[in-house]
């Protein structure tokens, strides 16, 4: 009887630990500004919102060959996601689209100055270059 109130605690710690980033995530996307920040926001709500809630749901069910396929599915998200959002960062920086915004301001909320994101361009592009000479 006990193990079954420890396992039905930790398994609503670990959903509310989940709901909390999923959550957080999406006021994330709403309010900020930059998409470099959405998508890290996003980010973050697909690998720790998930994780949280696969784990609260492996405890409600305990070990069985479902939940083995639930870790499964956390195991591929979590290799997935950041390559897809460091392509998509890769990309917004290639085109220039991330200097665009950073036009109407001299910086972004966490500091950034505009001549940093046009260095960083900069650099990105002296890479290429190097790479087609070879």
């Amino acid at each position: 009887m006990t193990t079954h109130w420890i396992r039905f605690i930790l398994g609503t710690v670990c959903l509310l630990f989940g709901l909390f980033f999923i959550v957080s995530s999406v006021i994330g996307n709403f309010r900020f500004k930059f998409a470099l920040n959405r998508m890290h926001s996003a980010a973050l709500g697909d690998t720790l919102g998930l994780l949280g809630i696969v784990l609260g749901m492996c405890f409600y069910h305990g070990l069985n060959v479902t939940t083995l396929k639930l870790l499964a599915v956390v195991a591929l998200v979590w290799i997935t996601s950041p390559v897809a959002s460091h392509l998509i960062m890769l990309m917004e920086m290639s085109i220039g689209k991330y200097t665009a915004e950073t036009d109407e301001e001299q910086s972004d909320e966490q500091g950034f100055e505009r001549g940093t994101v046009e260095m960083r361009r900069q650099a990105l592009e002296d890479i290429r270059k190097g790479e087609r000479e070879k």
